[in-house]
């Protein structure tokens, strides 16, 4: 079977509809697949998607291909991804499927494909598989898969609410993007007291305000004006498949996921003392500086929500968290991130201290942090682009702590006393990304204005297809 090689990234697999995905190729990916989970001893799976417009029948045609090569697969609908890696544990499913593209535009479709409990397929995993596909490697069973339907939710939802009590009404602002978050978690707040303000929470999987991301300042600065006009307590945004999430605080103020890491970590080590924080290479100063500062131990791993799962087996941190808003309360939940438990994490945190969100971002050490910015460079390009980035920073900071080895995995980290900046390619889409912070406005300043200058000076970078460049100029 002839498919785009580009499509199997780093830890899921992404493409454009029509183009590099359609009904056919999916099934012969759900043969694949299928026949993969059956050599590893995974007789039974779980399928979810999320609301973009192929998503249900791509995932008819993945158990279509489950069914042939024998694999008995339960179908959950359309939900979140959080409650997809739940129902693993609830369906005793190792296998599954979850439809979706996560954060990519709405041309696009994909899958995560979970191989064991709060695991999905990563680098090796996915690359063995693209191989079954092109050779056409998999089993026809004797006896097709059974399928089933199953409503998981209400089941997911009352388990949350045993484990994450929330005292305190809310006032919340959701602004998924019209996205399926939109409606699943406004029902959920509810039940538990919350007051909630739906802001295009009806689905539109053209994502017609643009791609539903909570790192894009756009994203960010809309539900900022929502939670404002609201007088609200707190806002949520969401991606996607909903395993991400962004806030703004009670004062409107956007808090970046690195504070928000910095904020769980202080929560999780209140009742984990001592406990490892594993955060990825974007994550701002703030978030060393804090779990030393309660009494944690910090620990620095390559972006990448599967990567970081991965090496938690070996480390068992407490709690995990990512600059792009994936959370993973492994101590008290599953080694996986859930974006509606976050949001339940932060609630239940805000109504046990008594502080409001500003109070207790005020708290914090001080950086100023540009938000994560993307810059389009073809897939072909960005390792080599990288590569020659990092030489001009080593030369250019000689009194930095250069961190390029297995902890920044795909880019480098300049750590500095008063300042840090951080460049990377992106494992899961045709650009690159960075991220800046200095503890003076001045120093800032000048970090800005040196990384917008040598950036200009490479043709491999396309910003026309960039993401919060703003924060460069």
């Amino acid at each position: 079977m002839k498919v785009n090689s580009r499509m199997f990234r780093g830890y899921d697999l992404r493409g454009i509809v029509g183009e590099d995905l359609n009904l056919e190729i999916v099934e012969h990916i759900g043969k694949a697949y299928g026949t993969y989970m059956k050599r590893q001893g995974i007789n039974k799976a779980v399928v979810g998607f999320d609301c973009r417009a192929t998503s249900q029948e791509y995932s008819e045609a993945m158990i279509r291909g489950f069914s042939w090569a024998g694999v008995d697969t339960i179908d959950i609908g359309m939900n979140l991804v959080g409650i997809f890696y739940w129902a693993q544990y609830y369906l005793d499913c190792q296998g599954g499927v979850f439809v979706t593209a996560s954060h990519n535009s709405a041309e696009y479709n994909g899958f995560k494909f979970a191989n064991g409990f709060s695991e999905t397929l990563v680098s090796e995993g996915i690359q063995e598989l693209k191989k079954m596909i092109e050779s056409e490697d998999y089993e026809k069973a004797e006896t097709p898969g059974k399928v089933e339907k199953k409503e998981v939710r209400a089941t997911y939802f009352n388990d949350l609410e045993k484990r994450l009590s929330v005292t305190k009404k809310f006032k919340v602002v959701v602004d998924p993007g019209n996205s399926t978050a939109g409606v699943i978690v406004p029902e959920m707040l509810e039940k538990i007291g919350c007051e909630v303000v739906r802001s295009n929470c009806q689905i539109n999987p053209t994502f017609p305000l643009g791609t539903p991301d909570p790192t894009e300042s756009v994203v960010a600065e809309r539900l900022r004006k929502k939670v404002l006009e609201e007088k609200a307590d707190v806002g949520f945004s969401y991606d996607a498949d909903g395993d991400r999430i962004g806030i703004v605080d009670n004062q409107g103020e956007i808090i970046w996921n690195d504070v928000l890491v910095a904020i769980f970590a202080s929560d999780v080590l209140r009742e984990h003392k001592g406990s490892k924080i594993m955060y990825n290479t974007l994550c701002s100063k703030i978030v060393e500086d804090t779990i030393i500062a309660k009494g944690g131990v910090p620990f620095m791993w390559r972006t990448g929500h599967s990567f970081l799962k991965k090496k938690n087996q070996e480390i068992k941190a407490a709690f995990i968290g990512e600059l792009s808003g994936h959370f993973f309360f492994s101590a008290d939940f599953y080694n996986h991130d859930d974006g509606i438990y976050s949001t339940f994490r932060l609630l239940r945190y805000l109504s046990e201290t008594g502080q409001t969100l500003a109070e207790i971002v005020a708290s914090l050490p001080k950086y100023i942090s540009s938000p994560e910015i993307k810059l389009g460079c073809a897939d072909d390009q960005k390792v080599k682009l990288i590569e020659k980035i990092s030489e001009v920073l080593r030369h250019d900071f000689p009194e930095a702590e250069v961190i390029d080895d297995e902890r920044a995995g795909d880019g480098v980290r300049l750590n500095m006393s008063d300042a840090m900046l951080v460049i990377r390619y992106s494992q899961n889409g045709p650009y690159i990304t960075l991220k800046f912070e200095a503890q003076a406005e001045g120093k800032y300043n000048e970090l800005k204005a040196y990384l917008n200058n040598l950036l200009h000076n490479y043709e491999e970078i396309s910003w026309e297809e960039g993401v919060n460049i703003e924060s460069l100029a």
